[in-house]
């Protein structure tokens, strides 16, 4: 038999379709204590060596980024690393309290078939480039505050604000 252009879109679909589940069962198999289905996960998703599976080295698949996303938001206490000593191809080290959220895996699930692209998912699983951002510039707001000191930033603040509106009214 062939793979014909039907298998080969099904494929495609079922991988979308029915990634968010599969996120969630490796993340429950994290919490009953077996990384290895999260480990080959990683590593396909990355296109890292693995002993356990069989990978295109180098190729980062579009998964990769979600489901960073989605670690990010569920797992507390565990530190993940690519190790190719390792047959996994994956260092998961979880913590004495450590683990996936189980409000996060429910997320998962409720989520159902929908896709990286979705709406749902961006809702439930917000990137954090807000938090980020807010950071960096709480961290040069003290690093300016430090070498200018706090009246010569304020001063400069209002001089910002003061020229900004002056853009917009000559606008």
């Amino acid at each position: 038999m062939t793979y014909t252009v039907a298998n080969w879109g099904s494929d495609i679909r079922n991988a979308e379709t029915r990634f968010f589940p599969m996120v969630a069962d490796c993340l429950e198999q994290l919490n009953n204590g077996n990384s290895t289905d999260l480990a080959k996960l990683l590593c396909i998703t990355h296109g890292k060596k693995s002993s356990i599976i069989t990978v295109i080295e180098g190729e980062r698949l579009k998964f990769a980024t979600p489901l960073k996303r989605i670690l990010n938001h569920a797992l507390e206490g565990v530190e993940i690393k690519f190790d190719a000593k390792k047959k996994a191809g994956v260092r998961i080290k979880v913590g004495d309290n450590g683990g996936a959220s189980t409000d996060r895996i429910q997320a998962l699930r409720n989520l159902g078939k929908a896709t990286i692209a979705s709406k749902a998912f961006k809702d439930a699983f917000p990137t954090p480039e807000k938090v980020a951002k807010e950071k960096d510039l709480q961290a040069w707001a003290e690093r300016a505050i430090k070498s200018n000191g706090a009246d010569k930033l304020e001063a400069m603040i209002a001089a910002l604000q003061a020229h900004r509106n002056t853009v917009k009214a000559a606008a």
